[in-house]
């Protein structure tokens, strides 16, 4: 596989694309202010696994481990707090933070300082593990590791090598 993949992703092909879908979502949310409208979207991201969402924990404390545990980096991360106004989401002041425990609101995740120069987006949550949610797959040469060993390690499969049955059996996670 080519990295981590969303089942039903949105069909945005840039981070600008996807943060424009992103925005109308939350804008759509109830809520009599941007703070309290993003809250609301991130509870509906939380509440349930999302098709279009991809839902991790930045910190390993109070997360949870399943029988895959990845660890992804971002490079160049930047970080931003929402701004703008309830009804015209907007990137906010940029963070300048060493620690997911300075983190005192939903934030947003890019690889760059501009969602014009950027691969990824990611929703942060200000909870206990300081959750991100991507709304787009993950390349693997974001992956560091999966249960400890690095993604060369792991016999990782191009769509090529699948099997008919593999083809069948991950057909929902294979892009054309």
């Amino acid at each position: 596989m080519s990295g981590m993949t969303l089942y039903q992703p949105w069909a945005a092909a840039t981070a600008l694309a996807l943060w424009n879908k992103l925005s109308q979502e939350v804008s759509r949310q109830l809520g009599l202010n941007l703070e309290k409208k993003v809250a609301a979207y991130a509870q509906f991201l939380r509440a349930s696994g999302r098709p279009f969402a991809l839902s991790t924990a930045w910190t390993e404390t109070g997360s949870f481990s399943s029988d895959y545990d990845y660890v992804i980096k971002i490079p160049n991360a930047h970080l931003f707090y929402w701004g703008g106004s309830k009804d015209k989401p907007e990137l906010g002041e940029q963070l300048n933070i060493s620690s997911p425990s300075q983190v005192t609101a939903d934030f947003i995740v890019l690889n760059a300082s501009t969602l014009a120069a950027s691969t990824v987006l990611g929703f942060g949550h200000n909870t206990g593990t300081k959750e991100i949610t991507f709304f787009h797959d993950l390349p693997l040469g974001l992956i560091q590791s999966c249960n400890g060993k690095a993604p060369d390690a792991l016999g990782i499969k191009t769509k090529a090598d699948l099997s008919f049955d593999e083809k069948i059996k991950y057909g929902k996670f294979l892009r054309k």
